[in-house]
């Protein structure tokens, strides 16, 4: 059988819902040739939107445990696909995408995509971008691009809200520029709470000594919305969140396990004598949740300091 054949029949039982998907044929679509490709797009319309879905997130799986296996031009194919939950599930699946085409694909889906939830998913998906260009892995030019986007984005009242509450994270990564920091005052002034909670992720991924109080109170609030994005944003300052934390630590007590797990994490991302003696009483703990995440962190101190 020649290979377009075997393609051919590989396609088929990708596309056929009555049969469980496999490895083999999942993994074909990561070795694609020009003419396999152009298969695949002629091919890739005819399965039902289920399928597709079912397939797009099978590959992420696969992706994520062998980095070896390439999905991504499938994933930028499907950001044209005609159902929304497909194209936002190629963009989870664009996780490790850094091409600035890439981005500016996703600024595209952010701004103009019909439905909300792809937009906060490219929103979302932008913030990697956000810390590439405060870290200087983008040129400025593309940076600026970038940040002009996301702030247009969270001045659009044509936006929904959760659209806008994602840009406000990725503005987090623009620590210099006052445009940003200042919408993220704006987004912490906001009556919603889900735009707080977005506005605290922002100050933690800001590392600025100005957002330290603000947080810190977060840690203490009512909402436990909000004490899991305030331990977030601790975990996000790194060493500079070390002034936080004696407010951090009654957290890896909380009733909610989602935020006990949260402050658990950014112990060890805040590092230092005091997080590594609460981590190591923490390995000890009865409750299973508690203890795994303190090892995990306890080895990401570890790591820091070889």
């Amino acid at each position: 059988m020649s290979s377009s054949s075997t393609l051919e029949l590989q396609l088929s039982h990708l596309g056929d819902q009555d049969r469980p998907l496999a490895y083999a044929e999942l993994k074909s679509l990561a070795e694609l040739d020009a003419a396999g490709f152009k298969l695949f797009q002629a091919t890739w319309p005819t399965f039902p939107a289920e399928r597709r879905i079912a397939i797009l997130r099978a590959l992420n799986e696969l992706g994520e445990d062998n980095l070896d296996l390439d999905f991504r031009p499938i994933m930028r194919e499907c950001l044209h696909d005609s159902e929304a939950d497909v194209r936002a599930t190629a963009i989870v699946g664009l996780w490790e995408d850094e091409y600035e085409t890439t981005m500016d694909q996703l600024i595209m889906l952010m701004t103009d995509d019909r439905t909300g939830v792809v937009r906060a998913t490219a929103a979302i998906a932008l913030a990697r971008f956000a810390y590439q260009a405060e870290v200087g892995e983008l040129e400025p030019a593309v940076g600026q691009r970038l940040l002009s986007a996301l702030l247009n984005v969270t001045i659009d009242p044509e936006q929904p809200l959760e659209v806008r509450r994602r840009a406000i994270e990725g503005l987090g990564y623009f620590a210099e520029s006052k445009e940003a920091q200042a919408a993220i005052g704006r987004a912490y002034a906001h009556t919603e709470l889900a735009m707080r909670e977005s506005a605290v992720l922002a100050m933690g991924r800001s590392m600025r000594p100005t957002w330290l109080p603000y947080i810190e109170r977060e840690l203490q609030s009512p909402s436990p919305a909000l004490r899991y994005e305030a331990a977030r944003a601790v975990g996000e300052c790194a060493e500079d969140g070390r002034p936080l934390l004696p407010a951090l630590l009654p957290l890896v007590e909380d009733d909610d396990t989602e935020i006990a797990l949260m402050a658990i994490w950014a112990l060890g991302q805040v590092g230092g004598p005091g997080a590594k003696r609460v981590l190591e009483r923490l390995v000890r703990s009865r409750d299973a949740a508690r203890r795994e995440a303190a090892t995990d962190a306890l080895d990401e101190l570890s790591l820091d300091e070889l």
